[in-house]
């Protein structure tokens, strides 16, 4: 199964030669699931047009012509996802099902991981947008140095140049979803199944000076109301290392609160009362941790070269860790971040190193999908193991 995107500018590579790599190399039955996000093209709109004929359940427009003027926004690539992942199970009944999807189809995938655990066997992921509310940790607030209220020494962050992929992913973000809330649904942002955004909902969505003189975005304040509406939500960097409850607030007024992002269980309590039937419960019985193993994942990240700006910008700042000639991107850090949240979330109780036996980060520039094929057939083949 695979996830794919039927607006243009989202899909990251060419779907036949992705479905080839899969195929060939697996040996498997490749189902591509084309979710609807943004403007669908020409394609999309006769294919839609052509299943109408053929069933009458499809839930897309009804003529070409308002195929044309509809921009379609989250949720519905979830629910779009869901439903082939329905029917897949309903008509093809696979003894083995494993997933494969890049950026926006990367989070679907995941989403599935920590959804349907005890269907997918395995969950390969290209740069995936694993937290969109995550966005603007790296943006400025304001134009004067911020003091953290954190007691704990932080990381230290260069902003002196945005990611390159920071201002596209702001702008989609923008133009998918309807409001800012539904960033913040789990299904979108996987991450958060896993811990908490570490802040409240925005009631609109930030606006943002972009440009040659803000190399990183800055918080556009246009009224006194404005400044305070933003006081309420923290815009600023927070150290993704620390997870606990405590809440942290700062004495000084004019710096925003900083909520610590909460580390969650995976998976849920709830109630599992086996094949018995029964449906009472007194102390001690019945009611535990449900008996749910996260399937194998591996999340492919790559890093984009710098543009020549950002070259010069990073090399006065270089230390002996950082190469000035590449920039980490917005979505090779949340899947650093995804993978080490899954580690911790998922595997309590497990012996060490099983985490990391089932959840890896491959270093990729292969848009191809062949890296993930050949993983995905290490699975199918049983080479991997939890030994």
């Amino acid at each position: 199964m695979s996830l794919d995107s039927r607006d243009g500018d989202t899909a990251p590579c060419n779907t036949e030669s992705l479905q080839h790599a899969l195929a060939s190399t697996t040996a498997a039955t490749i189902v591509t699931v084309e979710y609807r996000l943004g403007n669908i093209g020409k394609t999309a709109q006769r294919a839609i047009s052509s299943s109408q004929q053929i069933s009458t359940d499809w839930p897309g427009p009804t003529s070409t012509e308002q195929a044309e003027s509809k921009f379609y926004q989250y949720p519905t690539p979830i629910h779009d996802t869901i439903a082939g992942f329905d029917w897949i199970q309903n008509n093809l009944r696979p003894g083995q099902l494993v997933v494969y999807g890049s950026h926006i189809g990367g989070s679907l995938a995941l989403m599935l991981a920590l959804t349907e655990a005890q269907t997918v066997k395995a969950v390969a992921a290209a740069d995936p947008i694993c937290d969109w509310p995550g966005l603007d940790e790296y943006c400025i607030q304001k134009t004067g140095s911020m003091e953290s209220p954190t007691k704990r020494p932080k990381k230290t962050v260069s902003r002196t140049v945005a990611p390159s992929d920071l201002i596209p992913l702001l702008d989609a973000r923008r133009r998918f979803f309807p409001s800012f809330e539904k960033c913040f649904d789990k299904f979108a942002s996987p991450i958060l199944f896993l811990r908490s955004a570490g802040r409240d909902v925005p009631k609109n969505f930030p606006e943002y000076l972009t440009g040659a003189e803000y190399p990183v975005p800055v918080l556009q304040e246009t009224s006194k109301t404005a400044c305070a509406e933003s006081n309420d939500t923290d815009y600023s960097i927070s150290d993704s290392d620390v997870y606990t409850t405590d809440s942290e607030v700062s004495e000084q007024n004019d710096v925003p609160t900083r909520r610590r992002k909460a580390l969650s269980r995976w998976p849920p309590y709830g109630l599992d009362y086996g094949l018995s039937g029964n449906t009472w419960s007194r102390p001690g019985h019945g009611i535990r941790r449900l008996q749910v193993a996260l399937p194998w994942v591996r999340v492919f990240s790559g890093r984009n070269k710098a543009s020549s700006f950002e070259s010069e910008e990073l090399s006065k700042t270089s230390t002996k860790d950082t190469n000035p000639e590449v920039a980490p991107t917005v979505l090779a850090r949340q899947s650093e971040e995804m993978v080490s949240v899954m580690r911790r979330a998922c595997f309590f109780g497990r012996e060490k190193g099983y985490g990391e036996r089932r959840v890896t980060l491959s270093r990729s520039d292969d848009h191809s999908g062949q890296d993930a094929a050949n993983w995905l057939k290490e699975v199918f083949d049983g080479v991997l193991n939890d030994d």
